[in-house]
């Protein structure tokens, strides 16, 4: 008996992982405007879709393209999408790969929810002098993991935010879907952008900041 139940112990072990890499079919409603996706490592967002998986599912950002589908940009489109689990996928990387099986319906439309609330508000240090002088970029604390975090090299631009060298300041920025016209030859990857806006600046000192990578 005992022998029986293990047998069984172990059927039921394989058939649920035979179900967890199983592929699976959802319907899913793409709005015309994209929002924002956090990356797995590090600071930084990505433009992603907004989805509703199923007619009264709430809206949710998907990141990662769909292959297959062609955004179109002030279109809201309804595709019939395949799952399938991606085995060992890296830390940074999608555990997911999403397949349009069919186009079901696409019309113009006019966005039903405001992407921004999907952006979130951080609240970051900016440290004195730049992260490299030839580009862009700044030294910021990530202060979501606390006042005692790392520096990091942060390689965007803030919109609104003057720095001035030899100040340290507490901002805090929300990233932005941004839709280019001039390049919608492109693929729908490449024709949105995200960008960061100032939306408050907290403080502004007058001093070197300290423990910056060399």
């Amino acid at each position: 008996m005992k022998k029986v139940l293990l047998l069984l112990t172990a059927v039921l072990a394989l058939g649920a992982c035979n179900n967890d890499d199983a592929s699976r079919t959802e319907i899913w409603t793409v709005a015309p405007e994209k929002g924002v996706a956090g990356i797995n490592m590090g600071f930084g967002y990505v433009p992603a879709y907004i989805v509703r998986k199923g007619a009264s599912a709430s809206w949710e950002t998907v990141a990662g393209p769909i292959e297959g589908f062609s955004f179109k940009t002030g279109c809201q489109t309804t595709l019939r999408v395949r799952i399938d689990r991606i085995a060992n996928p890296p830390a940074d990387g999608r555990s997911e790969r999403y397949t349009m099986e069919e186009q079901l319906a696409q019309t113009e439309s006019a966005q039903e929810i405001d992407p921004l609330i999907f952006s979130p508000v951080c609240e970051v240090m900016v440290a004195s002098r730049r992260a490299d002088a030839q580009m862009a970029a700044y030294w910021i604390r990530d202060l979501r993991y606390g006042e005692d975090a790392q520096w990091q090299a942060f390689p965007w631009e803030i919109e609104g935010f003057d720095f001035t060298p030899g100040h340290e300041y507490r901002l805090r920025i929300q990233p932005v879907a941004v839709y280019d016209e001039a390049k919608n030859s492109l693929t729908d990857d490449d024709s949105w952008t995200v960008k960061y806006d100032l939306r408050e600046l907290i403080s502004d000192e007058e001093k070197a900041s300290e423990g910056l990578p060399e």
